[in-house]
């Protein structure tokens, strides 16, 4: 156990504090996200007050992030020029959410701002990306047992066609995700990716990587990587501004940071070895998990009589998701490893792996 000054009387467990940062931190590299839509709803299941997780959580971001976006910059995941235009959107939103926030902690309605905030997004996001990843997963499996050869990334959404098509200027081309986008679609992307990632203490990754591939159109894995590149300077940026209001405990940031460092290279290693649909599945199922998990926090919040059971049952299914989350990121890296060596896996995995690193 450790005591921060920052919270009086609080023990916090070191270990789960460290099992966080490892967790979240291969499922940033992985899946591309910030991995704070984990890590925030899970401080303040150990204990931390809401304004502390979301800003101590944006800390976090930071670190994890710039090792993200190094490697998949390597791997050639990042698609540097879209990446600084959707940050000038979301640096503007995340102003907006870090105000809101300030209102609801000095109205003394922070938790249940944030936690029901995060709950809506989480369940919207969360049943919209499983529904995709499952219906392309099922298109890739028929493919299979027909002989045919598995297409190339996912192609453009019928949305994100219409969306490139609208010719509103100034329309911005981006020569390394090779895509012609209204720059409007852009920044309204960014701002509303911005505005959550104020509030609740994200780097907004969960949102954006969808989007790119849903609205925007990017594959998946180009998704991936631009979004940890433009998060390292949301995630700071929103760290500066929660440090001057003071809800930020950078030990406890500085803790998972060291933890994910080592996460966040074996996630970006994996990227290698799946296709798309594994990615968005796999980040579907731990938004919902994540979303039961902050729904039990919320109930505990608003029905203080019982809280006791809620926090313990929102504990519960928070690290078991996680620790569900990084079995099946280890067992897609194993399985791919063995059909690249031509031995047999499951009909229902080979649409998820990859045959060729």
């Amino acid at each position: 156990m450790i005591t921060f000054p920052e919270l009086s009387g609080v023990d916090i467990n070191i270990l789960l504090l460290i099992f966080i940062g490892f967790g979240a931190g291969i499922l940033s590299g992985f899946a591309g996200v910030g991995g704070a839509f984990i890590v925030t709803p899970a401080l303040i299941i150990l204990g931390f007050p809401a304004n502390l997780a979301v800003g101590t959580g944006l800390a976090w971001v930071m670190g994890s992030s710039i090792v993200g976006a190094f490697r998949h910059r390597k791997l050639g995941n990042v698609d540097v020029k879209l990446g600084l235009v959707i940050l000038v959107a979301t640096m503007s939103g995340m102003e907006v959410g870090v105000r809101f926030l300030n209102l609801t902690r000095d109205a003394g309605l922070v938790d249940e701002a944030v936690l029901s905030i995060a709950v809506c997004v989480l369940l919207i996001i969360g049943s919209y990306t499983m529904w995709e990843s499952i219906t392309r997963k099922r298109q890739l499996d028929r493919m299979l047992e027909e002989g045919q050869e598995l297409p190339p990334p996912m192609s453009a959404s019928s949305i994100s066609q219409k969306l490139q098509s609208i010719s509103i200027p100034p329309k911005l081309y981006f020569t390394r995700s090779g895509i012609s986008i209204s720059l409007w679609i852009i920044l309204a992307i960014g701002f509303f990716v911005g505005l959550l990632a104020g509030i609740m203490g994200v780097g907004g990754g969960f949102v954006m990587v969808p989007a790119l591939v849903y609205v925007v159109g990017l594959p998946s894995l180009m998704a991936v990587g631009t979004d940890l590149f433009q998060v390292i300077f949301v995630a700071a940026y929103g760290c500066i501004r929660h440090t001057m209001s003071g809800n930020v405990i950078i030990f406890a940031a500085f803790i998972m940071v060291i933890a994910s460092s080592i996460g966040v290279q074996f996630g970006a290693l994996v990227t290698r070895y799946v296709r798309g649909v594994s990615i968005r599945i796999i980040l579907g199922i731990t938004i919902l998990i994540f979303a039961v998990g902050t729904i039990l926090k919320l109930l505990g919040v608003l029905l203080g009589e019982v809280s006791a059971l809620f926090d313990i049952a929102s504990m519960i299914v928070t690290f078991s998701g996680l620790g569900l989350t990084l079995i099946m990121i280890l067992g897609l890296f194993i399985a791919s490893l063995r059909y690249q060596r031509g031995r047999q896996i499951p009909d229902w995995v080979k649409s998820l792996v990859s045959r060729t690193p």
